[in-house]
């Protein structure tokens, strides 16, 4: 199948733990064909590493600066939410939200619940998938704490899901499917993986393919995104960043 990624909606600056700033991103996001970058770094309760609100006229101003250079490319200012726990509360409030051109959102092992229990709830789960098979409570929470933030907050995708946790992915592509929220392949953390993709498939879900770059020159590299698509046939009709096709961002209705 032969697949024209036009967007990048998942990439990430030295506004976070990028190597390469949003002119170095824009660059190369350039020279690969693409019509659409987003900047996405990571929210305020990532440690370390967050991104304050009080950043983002600073990222505002450099996304603009880089945008006089690429007319051809439509530069987007994001940010990508940290899941807190299984209330699906996101360190980005809703004023914050508006400043935003989109807004991407995912679990992150090291950030900080706004909730001592949800340490328990889901950090645990996290640290212990690798060396226990999840039980059925684990994965209904973890599911719970994506398909609460899918429905109180208007994310435009979801980022990388399953990374890290065990959830339902069946439950989580319709959500996605009911609310308008798109369902990130991921090429940097290569989730889902094959055995879940006929859940979300079978499902109404719309996909985006995200390279998720840490490195400008990786900026619409999704590779492992696409083999998935070739691998498991999912339909064009159901990739929402390929030929010029552009999201219909829940965020901004």
């Amino acid at each position: 199948m032969d697949l024209r990624i036009t967007a990048d909606y998942h990439s990430h600056t030295t506004y976070s733990h990028g190597k390469g700033s949003i002119a170095d991103n824009a660059l190369v996001a350039s020279q690969k064909g693409l019509e659409i970058l987003a900047i996405t770094d990571h929210a305020v309760r990532h440690p370390f590493i967050g991104v304050s609100p009080k950043k983002y006229d600073a990222i505002r101003k450099d996304l603009q600066e880089a945008q006089s250079h690429y007319p051809d490319l439509t530069l987007l200012m994001g940010i990508e939410a940290n899941i807190l726990g299984t209330d699906g509360e996101i360190d980005v409030s809703e004023e914050d939200a508006k400043k935003l051109d989109i807004l991407i959102a995912g679990y992150h092992l090291t950030s900080f619940p706004y909730k001592f229990a949800d340490y328990f709830k889901i950090t645990w789960n996290a640290l212990t998938k690798y060396t226990m098979k999840s039980t059925k409570g684990q994965i209904a929470r973890n599911t719970a704490m994506y398909v609460n933030a899918v429905k109180k907050h208007k994310i435009d995708i979801l980022t990388h899901p399953g990374f890290r946790l065990d959830i339902d992915y069946k439950e989580i592509g319709k959500v996605c499917a009911d609310y308008g929220t798109y369902v990130e392949l991921s090429s940097r953390h290569r989730t889902p993986n094959d055995g879940n993709i006929e859940c979300l498939l079978a499902t109404d879900c719309q996909f985006v393919l995200d390279s998720d770059a840490h490195k400008s020159a990786d900026v619409g590299s999704c590779e492992f995104a696409k083999s998935l698509v070739e691998r498991f046939n999912i339909p064009k009709e159901r990739i929402a960043n390929i030929d010029g096709k552009k999201l219909a961002l829940r965020s901004k209705s």
